[in-house]
């Protein structure tokens, strides 16, 4: 049976207010359930979630909206909540990949840069040698005239064994470096 969804929304605020976050919470999850699609709604419950200390919930709401954003082609849109996600858990993986595939295509590279940096970082602390050598893959590909970043994308391959993918990668920046002359 859908809600009122004005009445359910006041009561949402008016409870908030009262410093009853948990039954705004109650209040919001109602409306989400009811309007699955409403990112507005979703965007304010997750920041319910993360004023009452769960922030799992409120990554798993923000999580849904950004990845939705992104389908439908909003990726700056997406880009500020995944970067909500990165404000409350500084080491979320995914969020860190995410925020450094939309810098690089606006071509900020320099920003791109220190996301996947911070991921290389977590993933090396962890012990995830071969994730951080995807990384720094990822990297070398963000800007094509970083042939440093570029070099040791091609050192990150031979090290994961890819070395057709590291001959191709030196093949092109020599052929590149060529063509400057």
């Amino acid at each position: 049976m859908p809600i009122d969804r004005a009445l359910t929304l006041r009561n949402a605020e008016k409870l908030i207010r009262q410093g009853k976050l948990d039954a705004g919470i109650a209040e919001y999850v109602r409306i989400v359930e009811d309007s699955p699609g409403d990112w507005n709604a979703k965007n304010t419950l997750g920041d319910l979630y993360a004023r009452a200390g769960q922030t799992e919930k409120a990554i798993e709401q923000f999580t849904e909206i950004a990845d939705n954003l992104s389908e439908e082609g909003s990726s700056a849109k997406a880009g500020a909540i995944f970067k909500k996600i990165l404000k409350l858990k500084p080491d979320h993986e995914r969020a860190l990949l995410q925020v450094a595939e939309i810098l690089a295509n606006q071509k900020l590279y320099a920003d791109a840069r220190t996301h996947l940096n911070t991921l290389i970082e977590l993933r090396k602390g962890r012990g995830d040698t071969r994730g951080a050598l995807h990384a720094k893959v990822r990297l070398g590909s963000l800007d094509p005239e970083d042939y440093d970043a570029r070099l040791e994308a091609a050192r990150a391959r031979v090290e994961m064994g890819d070395k057709a993918g590291a001959l191709r990668d030196l093949k092109e920046i020599a052929a590149e470096l060529a063509a400057d002359k």
